[in-house]
């Protein structure tokens, strides 16, 4: 039986070694990974890998053609937000080449992308937060003071971001002290009157601010299919304590107001492929949606666990492929932890610990 080539993207990312683990459970499947470093533990891990320029560099597209050609690839599967866009773009490209893309179409994909055409789409639902597009550092204080500061806080994001870039929660009653004397130099939080320091002067036209949520982070993983748009697989999870955009520990749950909020999601974007949506709990207990990852999360590897394979079956799609009916177990849990590989001389895992 010929191999299925895939090409899995930005393998160097924290779910990289378990998507590829999870790929591993089709003995036919050739790897192929691409990422913008040249060295990383996913790298040891692939059947060929190739170092390839950021997914917004103009020189990507034709580098991923070019691999496409070179390695016969059939399925691209993308793992980073900033390729995302692009790939979808040129999807009848790569199409034209024998090779599908993992991503959903591009007018769906920019809204699903980028957190203020996002929330301004569906701003009548009560699921969205609240929100105001930050034009200059001038109307930073007034904009804040609309959607309830200073007696709430309020985020200043990106409209496209990835693992917390950008990101900052404005609070005027944080201790910058005590922050610098007994916290790592990463805490988010920050008084208004910094929050205005950094934007002073400075021009930007991607900038928002949003109401704080201050309750429980939740996350839904739904697989599509890309012609008929039909949800094969939705599971919900707790996602337990997060930091920095990281999931240290979650479980998968029944939470039956988030998995129809986000149908109602993907229905309307017309969304394809593994879709992963964030939520969290606003003062009030209610669900809003935080983002919208149109691609596989880094917990994949939980519902894989319990028994439905999401990158492997989004490749099946691609690829026409049967996916199996199956239930999944639901008593499961999952941890991040860091662990060690030692690579020799021959690029080899020699050993490595948990």
């Amino acid at each position: 039986m010929d191999m299925k080539r895939v090409i899995l993207t930005a393998i160097g990312c924290p779910g990289g070694p378990s998507i590829i683990q999870m790929l591993r459970d089709d003995a036919d499947i050739y790897i192929i990974g691409t990422d913008i470093r040249n060295d990383m533990l996913s790298k040891y891990l692939v059947d060929e890998f190739y170092q390839v320029p950021a997914g917004k560099s103009e020189d990507f597209i034709p580098k991923m053609k070019e691999l496409v050609v070179k390695t016969n690839a059939e399925v691209i599967l993308p793992l980073a937000t900033f390729e995302l866009l692009t790939l979808s773009k040129h999807i009848s490209e790569f199409e034209n080449l024998g090779c599908k893309v993992c991503v959903s179409n591009y007018e769906s994909l920019n809204i699903a992308n980028n957190k203020s055409l996002l929330y301004e789409y569906f701003k009548t639902k009560n699921y969205t937060p609240e929100y105001r597009i930050l034009e200059n550092s001038k109307n930073l204080k007034n904009l804040a003071n609309e959607i309830g500061f200073p007696a709430n806080k309020v985020v200043v994001k990106p409209f496209i971001s990835h693992g917390s870039i950008g990101l900052r929660i404005i609070d005027n009653d944080v201790d910058l002290f005590e922050q610098y004397r007994h916290h790592k130099p990463n805490n988010l939080i920050i008084p208004m009157d910094l929050a205005c320091l950094i934007f002073n002067k400075k021009s930007f036209d991607d900038i928002m601010l949003s109401e704080y949520l201050p309750g429980k982070e939740y996350g839904v993983d739904i697989l599509i299919h890309p012609i008929t748009r039909e949800i094969i697989k939705i599971i919900a999870r707790d996602n337990g304590d997060v930091f920095h955009s990281e999931i240290s520990n979650g479980k998968i749950i029944e939470y039956v107001e988030i998995i129809n909020i986000a149908k109602d999601i993907v229905s309307c974007l017309n969304l394809s492929y593994t879709i992963n949506i964030d939520f969290k709990l606003d003062k009030n207990n209610k669900p809003k949606v935080l983002e919208i990852n149109p691609r596989l999360p880094a917990t994949a590897f939980l519902p894989y666990s319990a028994g439905f394979n999401f990158p492997l079956y989004s490749v099946y799609l691609a690829l026409g492929i049967d996916i199996p009916v199956k239930s999944i177990s639901k008593d499961r849990k999952i941890f991040s932890y860091r662990g060690f590989a030692v690579i020799n001389s021959e690029n080899k895992i020699i050993d490595k610990a948990l």
